[in-house]
């Protein structure tokens, strides 16, 4: 159950990680479906990114010689790490849930209060999450599953960032290819 929420917060996370590194991006006027689009590339992308920590991790266990061991101690990092990642993502959901309220006050002060630092700190508080949860481990092979699943989600923003930037880039030169014309 651990894992399972631990793999809920990486699909939230792949569906900030999209947003952010989409918006801003957009000129167009009617942004939903754009925003929409971003949206779903970050949960897909961290659907792969679990997909992958999930292969290692029944890589990882098929060829345990203490299995039983194993799962225990992914547990209990795993339930370590949701200390530090839930009130982490109670935050974030709170000022977008705050976003809500019709007011371009309250949608700037909690774009400059709570989520622009709040994105800053991401990096931070997932290798303080992952370190806090595999600091007491007993095995190697915890601590090392923890790096990895760490890893891929940190690779998650810059892959998306790369990807929105390319994007953009290519966007930009149609429309100075269409203009020239």
């Amino acid at each position: 159950m651990t894992l399972f929420a631990l793999y809920l917060l990486a699909s939230l996370d792949g569906l900030l990680c999209g947003c952010r590194a989409e918006f801003g991006r957009c000129p167009l006027i009617h942004k939903m479906p754009f925003y929409f689009r971003a949206m779903f590339r970050g949960v897909v992308a961290a659907q792969i990114a679990s997909v992958i920590s999930l292969a290692t991790l029944l890589l990882v266990l098929r060829f345990s010689s203490h299995p039983a061991q194993l799962r225990a101690d992914l547990e209990t990092a795993a339930g370590r790490m949701l200390w530090v990642f839930v009130p982490y993502a109670i935050a974030v959901v709170l000022s977008i849930v705050l976003r809500l309220i019709p007011s371009v006050d309250i949608r700037s002060a909690t774009s400059v209060f709570a989520l622009g630092p709040l994105t800053a700190i991401r990096p931070f508080l997932m290798v303080t999450g992952v370190l806090y949860g595999v600091w007491h481990a007993q095995l190697t092979e915890t601590r090392l599953l923890g790096l990895f699943v760490l890893a891929a989600m940190l690779f998650l923003e810059l892959a998306l960032n790369l990807l929105a930037s390319k994007r953009q880039l290519q966007e930009i030169s149609e429309i100075v290819a269409s203009s020239e014309t």
